[in-house]
């Protein structure tokens, strides 16, 4: 029974460290997610803010960053931001100098870039539908040249018909006639021969 219970505790014990092992997996998976998720700032409008080495106003400046710039946020203190520029430069900054939104003058900015790259979609768009126009301009002219050389051959050829028809009557009728003539002397052959056979071959 001892050993039956030495068992259990055993098993129990192993299970109760997974559980822990899995929730410290846990929490350290959801820590690094939350780091690896930046958030970025930026500075208000028509500034000019000192980037500082310490969160310590006494501390002289060892950067400048102006009103619109893009600054990763790595860590906050009490009334201080530690931020990196794009260009590398990592410091602390006040926190009253920065904002999650974008400042009017960078949307602005944004949208006019996005105005212009529409604006010369637009005019690329209105030359491509010239050209396009001007293609299917010539297209339908040369269909029309084609429609009227088939015309044109289609009378040729009706003529050749024709021609060929009327001469191919002219022979058949040639030809009935000579049919008609040879059946009319064969028949009087015959009939000679037919009357001389009655006769006792005395020729009519």
């Amino acid at each position: 029974m001892k050993r039956q219970k030495n068992k259990h505790t055993v098993f129990n014990y192993d299970i109760s460290g997974r559980l822990r092992s899995l929730i410290v997996g846990l929490l350290v998976f959801s820590c690094s997610f939350a780091v690896n998720a930046a958030e970025f700032v930026y500075i208000s409008d028509k500034l000019r803010v000192g980037v500082r080495p310490e969160p310590i106003g006494s501390v002289p400046p060892i950067s400048v960053v102006f009103t619109g710039m893009r600054l990763e946020v790595h860590e906050k203190t009490e009334g201080y931001v530690k931020i990196t520029t794009d260009k590398g430069v990592s410091g602390w900054i006040k926190d009253i100098y920065v904002t999650k939104k974008a400042p009017a003058i960078i949307q602005l900015n944004t949208l006019q870039a996005k105005y212009d790259k529409l604006k010369k979609e637009l005019s690329q768009g209105n030359e491509t539908t010239a050209v396009l126009e001007k293609a299917n301009i010539a297209l339908n002219e040369k269909v029309n040249e084609l429609k009227a050389e088939r015309r044109e051959w289609s009378k040729e050829r009706a003529k050749v018909i024709a021609t060929e028809y009327k001469e191919s009557s002219w022979f058949w009728i040639i030809e009935a006639v000579v049919l008609i003539v040879a059946s009319f002397f064969a028949g009087i052959y015959w009939y000679k021969n037919h009357v001389m056979k009655r006769l006792g071959g005395l020729r009519v």
